[in-house]
């Protein structure tokens, strides 16, 4: 009797063993997929923070070369109608009319200007809202890898 009590023991040890054992493996192969996972998801924080920069960066100088534009052609529009203010004369009625043409046409390219300036700060509000958006997502990752660098370092 005390044999088969015995022989009843070792197989439920053994059993526990193989269980323990399984368990362990299990463990550090699930242990391995995180790592992988973890891994691949601190790669796309990275890339995400790469493609974040380079949009700031063109926006940057996006806004300044069209600003700078629209600065330089507002600067070279006043100039030519001072020009024509300046050369009108009553005397010359076809040069008045001339004249009159060119100010017509620097009217319409001054509204096509404002329309561009217009443009231009709305694009500046959208990348605006996009970089934010692409903040928030990036910092809510960022708290993801380090939850799981946290969980990892505890295992």
């Amino acid at each position: 009797m005390a044999a088969a009590a015995l022989s009843r023991s070792r197989g439920v040890a053994g059993g526990l063993y193989f269980l323990f054992t399984l368990l362990c493996l299990v463990c550090l192969a699930s242990s391995r997929i995180h790592d992988e996972r973890l891994k691949n998801l601190r790669e796309v924080v990275q890339k995400i923070e790469q493609k974040l920069e380079n949009l700031k960066a063109e926006k940057a100088t996006f806004l300044e070369d069209s600003r700078e534009s629209i600065r330089s052609l507002e600067a070279m529009m006043a100039l030519q109608m001072l020009k024509i203010s300046e050369q009108s004369s009553e005397d010359f009625l076809p040069l008045n009319e001339l004249l009159e043409s060119a100010k017509r046409s620097l009217e319409s390219t001054k509204d096509l200007l404002e329309k561009t300036k217009t443009y231009v700060d709305e694009q500046d509000e959208l990348l605006d809202a996009k970089i934010a958006d692409i903040e928030l997502n990036l910092g809510r990752n960022k708290t993801i890898v380090r939850a799981l660098e946290e969980h990892q370092a505890e295992l």
